[in-house]
């Protein structure tokens, strides 16, 4: 199929290639340049950490760089939409969309909108952007790949005022770093423009922990959108991140070079139509190898170079104090289907019980695009407790369902894995454990026990919370079932997981043990650099 798409591409584009040779007039390059560029560039990562499982590598990719105003007015389409077009996926060769990029779920809201919404939330003012440079890979053929890096170059008064770092990791998660300009600035490398090191915050790498800085090096484009192209200069930006591991004499300041990684701009023609159509046919499937390319130097980097796998940890609170610039995570992991039925199991919970208690209890996700939840007693008075719950992510909802009890789910949502914390423990015990009775446990309750440790010393409930729900025993099987699958298709790969970070049921029980034996959490020896290798 991809083979018959490749062949008709050929034969479509030979009519455009040669009528924007022959026929079009010698001014429309110069004008095309103003706004966008179809850009060829070469990236190169190379990791010196841990030494023994050093290793590089390099590949080319296509890009364009595309002035947020003329893309999204039209002025950017071409071949009458047919071979670029802004705003959707399919009826087009190439093109590009808003809810990909910045915050998810904005409607009808454009690139240019979300990005100054995002800029007014970080006190940079509203409508204070002039313009900005958007550089990423555009669809192609109706496929998205991963976009690992979107940089927007923001203009105010026609000179570059902010860099905009949108990062994306393969759960379709992002962080985004704003850089502004003579701000937090490091001196500068030789062949760049500007530099600023920072805390690194995001999960992208399963090799890595979240350890350590990052070092960004920049090199702007040529000119402002829509200035005049002169054809001796063309925008060739690079960008170059270095990840530097923790000091251990000094917190603050970063350790050894672990990882960089280069992309760096070869060249750049005017966005028409030949141009990108020759661009196309000369790399036709770079567009699509992006994961393919990611998912191959992973299997070197576990197989070949020994280094243990990092499971996803949930992202950090958006108040987290290692953050040294502005930004933070824009889109997370969306909601589960286990997850969403304990959602509703405890919504429907905590409107009765609210009632019973007169306690206030509000839950506050720390995505960003998901709503608080706060639920009320019927008499809305200023005497009410109120019981605040931040989690992390929807794993909230699961331990408040697989956990045996109020106690149980406080022992491992927040003191061991550290999921969600409260405003209070003794609320918390209150509104989720109503009074212990003693007796038979339910064979729902039963199941839950099987996974706790029987040397743990917590009273469980006879019956539990959200137990009211005739799917609730296919909801504790599936659960199950799908823990001991997962361990299955691990060992089967021979895949190696970081001893102390294991994602399943049973080891979070057993590091919730330790924790109510030790009375602190337990530490995870990441070999003191981030990341773990293994040699047998």
């Amino acid at each position: 199929m991809l083979t018959l798409c490749l062949a008709g591409l050929a034969c479509l584009s030979l009519p455009f290639v040669l009528s924007s040779v022959y026929f079009r007039p010698k001014t429309v390059a110069s004008n095309a340049a103003k706004f966008g560029h179809v850009l060829k560039n070469h990236v190169t990562h190379a990791r010196f950490l841990p030494t023994p499982s050093k290793h590089a590598f390099s590949y080319p990719t296509v890009s364009l760089l595309v002035s947020l105003k003329a893309l999204e007015s039209g002025k950017l389409d071409l071949g009458y939409g047919l071979i670029f077009r802004y705003g959707g996926l399919w009826g087009r060769l190439t093109g590009l969309r808003a809810d990909p990029y910045l915050s998810p779920q904005r409607g009808a809201e454009s690139i240019l909108d979300k990005l100054n919404a995002f800029l007014a939330a970080h006190e940079y003012g509203e409508n204070m952007l002039d313009d900005a440079w958007m550089m990423t890979m555009p669809s192609y053929l109706g496929f998205e790949g991963i976009n690992p890096l979107t940089v927007y170059f923001c203009y105010k008064a026609g000179v570059l005022w902010l860099t905009v770092l949108e990062i994306h990791n393969t759960f379709g998660e992002s962080h985004v770093h704003v850089l502004e300009v003579g701000k937090r600035e490091d001196p500068c490398s030789t062949g760049f423009d500007h530099q600023w090191t920072f805390p690194r915050d995001f999960h992208v790498s399963p090799f890595n922990d979240r350890s350590g800085f990052y070092t960004i090096h920049l090199r702007k484009p040529s000119h402002p959108p829509g200035e005049d192209y002169t054809p001796y200069a063309p925008p060739l930006p690079v960008v170059r991140v270095d990840l530097y591991t923790e000091n251990s004499s000094r917190q603050a300041v970063p350790g050894q070079l672990k990882l960089s990684a280069t992309l760096r701009t070869d060249s750049a023609e005017p966005l028409e139509t030949r141009f990108l159509l020759l661009t196309l046919l000369a790399a036709p499937f770079d567009l699509f190898l992006s994961f393919p390319r990611i998912a191959y130097h992973a299997w070197i980097l576990h197989y070949l170079k020994r280094l243990d796998v990092f499971i996803k940890p949930d992202p950090r609170p958006v108040n987290s104090e290692r953050k040294s610039v502005p930004g933070g995570g824009i889109k997370w992991l969306g909601e589960g289907i286990f997850e969403a039925y304990a959602r509703r199991r405890l919504e429907v919970y905590l409107k009765r019980r609210v009632g019973e208690t007169g306690v206030v209890v509000r839950l506050v996700p720390n995505d960003l695009g998901a709503p608080s939840s706060v639920f009320h007693p019927g008499k809305r008075d200023d005497d009410h407790q109120e019981l605040t719950i931040h989690y992390l992510s929807g794993k909230f909802f699961t331990v408040i369902f697989m956990a045996p009890s109020a106690a149980h789910a406080y022992l491992l949502g927040v003191r061991s894995e550290g999921i969600f914390t409260v405003s209070s423990e003794a609320l918390f015990v209150s509104v989720f454990e109503p009074q212990y009775k003693a007796g038979h446990l339910s064979r729902r309750q039963c199941m839950r026990r099987k996974a706790v440790p029987s040397s743990l010393p917590l009273p469980i409930p006879q019956r539990h919370i959200l137990d009211d729900d005739a799917l609730g025993v296919m909801m504790l099987l599936a659960l199950w079932c799908m823990d001991k699958l997962e361990i299955v298709l691990f060992r089967s790969l021979h895949a190696r997981i970081l001893p102390g970070v294991e994602p399943w049921y049973w080891n979070q029980w057993e590091r919730a043990l330790a924790v109510w034996e030790s009375g602190v959490k337990r530490s995870v020896d990441h070999g003191g650099i981030g990341s773990v290798r293994r040699d047998s």
